[in-house]
C-alpha cells in the first residue's frame, strides 16, 4: 500500500550507482529523507518512499506540462 493505505504497490529490482546510494544514505542520516511521524522505518522502507515520492512528483509535473500544452493549442 501506499503512504496512505490505498494503493496496492508491485515490488521490482532497482538498480542505482554507488554514488547515488551513497548519498541517499546520507540524507537519510542527516534526517533530510523524512521519516514518517510516529517511528522509524528500516533504510529499504525509506528508499522506497523517496522514489515514490518522485516518481509521483514526475507524474504531477508531466500532468502540468500536457495541460499547458493543451492550453497553448487552444489559444492558437
Amino acid at each position: 500500500m501506499d503512504m496512505m493505505g490505498r494503493v496496492g504497490l508491485i515490488e521490482i529490482p532497482m538498480l542505482i550507482a554507488p554514488d547515488q546510494k551513497a548519498w541517499m544514505d546520507r540524507m537519510i542520516k542527516e534526517g533530510k529523507i523524512a521519516i514518517p511521524p510516529g517511528g522509524t522505518l528500516e533504510k529499504g522502507s525509506l528508499y522506497s518512499m523517496f522514489v515514490r515520492m518522485l516518481l509521483h512528483n514526475a507524474m504531477e509535473e508531466q500532468k502540468r506540462q500536457e495541460a499547458l500544452e493543451a492550453e497553448d493549442e487552444d489559444d492558437e
